[in-house]
């Protein structure tokens, strides 16, 4: 412990003046930013830089990072700070930055500890051993910094997860033992006098990302991560109230956008949560590098006494700040519609907005985490709902995003249509070159209700045969695989109903194959002639 402060007290490096270079994005109006008002601090990894940004979108550099830009930064209750720890040097020792908002000053110095929060106005961090916590005063490094004892240890993985008036919040992970799996631990209170106060049942652990505590101090937000193996973790969004051995509440949506998600029991990410005045904004998605990243699997809401309120998809993250400010961490897509690869850093990153006054400013490219100022967080009052996604269609394209004939186009809606009415009489005629059979299959029981859930999948290219309604016979929700799903087959597994073929040993990702599903899908075969007429030909199935 005495090394410890020896390393918490040393020399420290202050950057001197605000940092030059800083210019307003595109679209930022007015003079320079109002530097000692900012209302939303982000980072860039790429750029090693911590940022903010005023009300009206002026971004200015806070600070340069060093080698291992920080998951998070954290406001002081005021403002007037904000703290950061970046990750672990070949040394095993951190350094931690206290950035002086008025002053634009940067005062950085090693640290070996696990988090930071505001414990008050109190800068909080844990030793690595989880002993005991360091406490900065307001006027550090001129004020001495405080050493405070635990009164139980919280072992050697523990961290400092957040901060409050009167408490932070701590995470201790417990050796596995019988009732408790790898990574489980127990999540608790510490004072400024050291007395650590449990929050979860007796023999109730938990697994654990990060956490947040609400405006109130009180309330507190975490996620979990069960894990079965690299590509087998779910994540989940659990709220607590704070009081000492309290059941936290599961958060888990069960909504039509949700479900379209794909991601489910087996595969799941929180990218994202926010506390937006008393409630919660929250996304979930899939897991980077093990499932294949599509827009429309990036969820998300808003949570206030246990109402969720869709709000949208494709987004990292987003987060509500005070006048209706609205803070978007939106991913950035390739031409095929996926996610582009993250770089530089250890989770996604994307191109981060600030809507205020109903006027979208970009903020900044390739970042990784964003967090609004506390008194904007207070303000933040509840969003409008966003619609569910529309009811499965017609589309313009196959399986691969391809476009079709336009001829093939307006047969499929004629179908559809038919379908649609259960007008077998008409979908009898627009098969007209079909087999007798095949007539007699439209006729009979089911048969218009299975051409309407063919018809509304992406078509795929069937030889000779021309195309074939849906064109998914199987593929596998990993990237990188012969049969890797497409974002269009995974919107045809959501709407066909199918279910993971748990017999198929081949892959490590979750396979899905169109008889997999109920109620049965029976692929149909539309072509077009010489003349570039679209013809529906008949059934690929018995």
């Amino acid at each position: 412990m005495a090394a410890l402060f020896a390393a918490l007290g040393c020399t420290a490096t202050d950057d001197g003046a605000a940092p030059a270079g800083t210019r307003p994005p595109a679209g930022a109006t007015g003079a320079g930013p109002e530097r000692t008002r900012p209302v939303i601090a982000f980072v860039q990894p790429e750029k090693r830089a911590v940022m903010l940004a005023d009300a009206a979108g002026r971004t200015w550099l806070a600070a340069r990072t060093g080698a291992h830009p920080p998951a998070e930064v954290v406001w002081s209750p005021d403002a007037d700070r904000l703290a950061w720890l970046d990750g672990e040097g070949s040394d095993g020792t951190g350094e931690l930055h206290i950035y002086d908002v008025a002053k634009g000053r940067l005062h950085s110095q090693p640290c070996p500890c696990h988090g930071v929060g505001f414990l008050g106005r109190d800068l909080a961090t844990l030793a690595a051993d989880g002993t005991s916590l360091a406490l900065f005063p307001p006027g550090h490094p001129t004020e001495r910094t405080r050493r405070v004892p635990l009164s139980k240890g919280q072992g050697a993985y523990s961290q400092l997860a957040d901060g409050g008036p009167d408490d932070v919040v701590v995470f201790g992970v417990l050796p596995e033992a019988p009732g408790v799996t790898r990574g489980q631990g127990v999540v608790s209170a510490v004072d400024r006098r050291g007395t650590v106060r449990g929050l979860l049942p007796e023999k109730k652990p938990s697994t654990f990302t990060d956490a947040l505590r609400a405006p109130d101090g009180k309330a507190l937000a975490w996620g979990t991560s069960d894990s079965g193996g690299a590509c087998w973790t779910r994540s989940t969004l659990l709220t607590h109230s704070g009081g000492t051995a309290d059941e936290p509440v599961r958060h888990l949506p069960q909504d039509a956008a949700f479900r379209r998600a794909l991601i489910g029991d087996r595969q799941r990410s929180l990218t994202s949560f926010a506390w937006a005045g008393d409630g919660l904004t929250v996304t979930y998605g899939p897991l980077g590098g093990c499932q294949v990243l599509g827009p429309e699997r990036f969820v998300s809401y808003y949570l206030r006494d246990g109402v969720r309120t869709f709000l949208g998809t494709g987004m990292i993250g987003i987060a509500l700040g005070a006048d209706g400010r609205v803070a978007r961490l939106a991913a950035d897509y390739s031409s095929d519609g996926l996610m582009q690869a993250p770089s530089g850093a250890d989770g996604y990153t994307g191109t981060l907005t600030l809507t205020t006054s109903g006027r979208q400013q970009p903020l900044g490219k390739r970042v990784s985490a964003f967090t609004f100022t506390p008194a904007e967080t207070v303000a933040a009052g509840a969003p409008a709902a966003a619609p569910q996604p529309p009811d499965a269609a017609v589309t313009a394209v196959d399986d691969h995003g391809r476009k079709l004939p336009e001829a093939v186009v307006r047969l499929v809606r004629q179908m559809e249509e038919a379908a649609v009415r259960r007008d077998t009489a008409r979908l009898v005629a627009l098969c007209g070159t079909c087999r007798p059979q095949v007539h007699e299959w439209i006729r009979g029981e089911g048969g218009a209700a299975a051409v309407l859930r063919a018809v509304r999948a992406h078509p795929g290219r069937n030889g000779d045969d021309g195309l074939m309604y849906p064109g998914l016979r199987s593929c596998v929700d990993e990237p990188e695989q012969d049969i890797t799903c497409t974002p269009q087959q995974l919107r045809d597994v959501a709407v066909l109903g199918l279910r993971p073929d748990e017999d198929d040993v081949d892959y490590g990702g979750i396979v899905y194959i169109s008889w997999g599903g109920s109620p049965t899908v029976v692929p149909l075969l539309v072509r077009t002639d010489g003349k570039g007429k679209a013809l529906w030909t008949g059934v690929a199935a018995g």
